[in-house]
């Protein structure tokens, strides 16, 4: 056997070596950000499922369809909480730090009846804040609709 040959076949041996370090390493980072994702995910299900949170959401769905100028300083302080939450997870989906469709589909019904409840206060706000004011909270509407819509063709 030449040494020409031995190079080649150890230059061979490198790429191989190489390229399955890279095909792990690749899929390491997969896993890591899947796991932060569930991290984030857990997280932010304990955040939602906080007593105070719930109470909050139980509020704003409760005086559905109530005009906003009759809504209680204690109804207005609860459903800015829920809002604010449910933006706050909108925000994250929309950043990709957990997936948008996951907490749209696991909460749809409280996301669904909480925005159209919250519609009055958010249009009044959005006339001081700007139209962007809850977006995250109104994509997520939008996103659990769209779960709702699809569920019920299924």
């Amino acid at each position: 056997m030449d040494w020409n040959m031995l190079g080649a076949i150890s230059t061979a041996l490198m790429a191989l070596v190489i390229i399955a370090t890279a095909i792990f390493a690749a899929l390491q980072l997969k896993e890591i950000s899947k796991s932060r994702k569930v991290d984030t995910f857990m997280r932010l299900f304990q955040y939602l499922q906080r007593e105070e949170i719930r109470e909050a959401r139980r509020i704003l769905i409760g005086i559905s369809g109530k005009d906003y100028k009759d809504w209680s300083e204690k109804e207005v302080e609860a459903a800015e909480k829920a809002c604010h939450t449910y933006d706050y997870a909108g925000v994250m989906a929309s950043k990709k730090l957990l997936e948008k469709g996951l907490v749209a589909k696991e909460n749809q019904d409280s996301i669904i009846k909480c925005w159209e409840a919250a519609e009055p206060m958010t249009t009044k706000y959005r006339k001081k804040r700007g139209k962007k004011f809850w977006r995250g909270f109104e994509k997520l509407y939008e996103e659990a609709k769209k779960t709702k819509t699809v569920e019920a063709v299924n």
